[in-house]
């Protein structure tokens, strides 16, 4: 299988899903396959995903040009890239941080899938199943976790019991791709993505996963989050949706109430009617955030990043470089501590991204 920076099969594939829903690609977003930009000591590439242990301890991946892992780690003070002892080939897409002794990245490599353990001290390689694309983890314990993408030609779902990482069936229809997972127990775990077009989300009980109710819109799932009491959202973007505000492609946020997947309002800036995307959503026991880009550059363009009120998801200013910044991953820790990532197209080549939320702003710490 051919490796695809996530980045770009993010974009590549808003673009496809456009396109079949009459949609004409704009050039911030859907333009050209971004180049990556080497490594160097201000983090270029892409970061893909973050995860945050706590305010002073979380970790940040992507991919370099090489193309090769990109790991950050925040100790606290700063952020600094930590190396994988060895050569490597491949991408990471997605991390997972249930403690500071116990964090997951999963990607991808030449020989398929790819995952890597961090125990404290260093990251190893574990051998892991099957060809394809990793696109997100999710961990509750150092005995359960959930990898989530694609072979290719359907959805892939692997689990670690503690002691190796098995592949499941999942049952979903050929040629759909699952893009993000979240897990609050053993029992009560959540993968989204799409299936042709269309909203596609699963639920496991402990026992097996199944297909959940969807509202019936075009579109695509791209991330869930799901706090330990339950409370989960789902991010991603619809198209023909002129209801909400906008002309044709909108953010889209669906909430699950307990018994039910449903959609909710969500803030589209009057400025960028044409185009908003979120790729990354997180949650914690009081507060809720999404974030994706826009194909507007500008004053108001760019980076777009949601924050849930009391009843809408609200647009919170954040800082948004000439050439914009396309964001893919968001963590909180509480309502003072949240981190999203992504990349930025003001250098040729591009470079990534780190936005830090202090509980007042946003700034830009990389």
């Amino acid at each position: 299988m051919r490796r695809i920076p996530l980045a770009t099969a993010r974009l590549a594939a808003t673009a496809r899903l456009a396109a079949t829903a009459g949609i004409a690609a704009t050039a911030g977003l859907t333009g050209a396959a971004p180049v990556l930009a080497a490594t160097t000591s201000r983090g270029g590439g892409t970061l893909n995903a973050v995860a945050a242990v706590s305010a002073a301890d979380a970790w940040a991946v992507g991919t370099t040009s090489g193309p090769s892992p990109l790991i950050m780690h925040w100790n606290g003070v700063s952020w600094h890239r930590i190396f994988y002892p060895g050569p490597l080939s491949g991408q990471l897409s997605g991390v997972a941080a249930p403690s500071a002794y116990d964090v997951w990245a999963v990607g991808d490599a030449d020989s398929g899938t790819l995952i890597l353990h961090w125990n404290g001290t260093s990251w190893a390689r574990v051998p892991s199943p099957g060809t394809g694309l990793l696109h997100a983890v999710a961990a509750t314990s150092a005995r359960s976790a959930w990898a989530v993408g694609s072979t290719g030609h359907g959805a892939l779902i692997l689990h670690w019991n503690g002691a190796a990482w098995t592949r499941m069936t999942p049952p979903t229809p050929p040629g759909a791709d699952l893009t993000g997972v979240a897990a609050a127990s053993g029992q009560n775990a959540w993968a989204v993505g799409s299936d042709g077009g269309r909203l596609l989300i699963l639920h496991w009980d402990g026992t097996r996963w199944a297909p959940a109710r969807v509202p019936a819109l075009p579109g695509t799932l791209s991330a869930v989050a799901v706090t330990p009491a339950g409370n989960a959202w789902a991010a991603g973007v619809g198209y023909h949706t002129r209801r909400t505000g906008c002309d044709l492609a909108c953010p889209l946020i669906l909430h699950w109430n307990g018994q039910a997947w449903q959609r909710v309002p969500s803030a589209n800036p009057p400025s960028q009617p044409r185009g908003n995307w979120l790729f990354a959503v997180t949650a914690t026991a009081r507060s809720a955030w999404a974030a994706g880009g826009t194909s507007v550059a500008g004053a108001d363009g760019g980076t777009f990043i949601l924050r849930r009120g009391s009843n809408w998801w609200q647009q919170v200013p954040a800082p948004s470089p000439p050439g914009g910044v396309t964001l893919f991953g968001i963590a909180a820790t509480s309502a003072r501590n949240a981190w999203a990532v992504g990349y930025t197209t003001r250098h040729t080549p591009f470079r990534a991204v780190i936005l830090r939320w202090d509980g007042t702003t946003w700034t830009q710490e990389l």
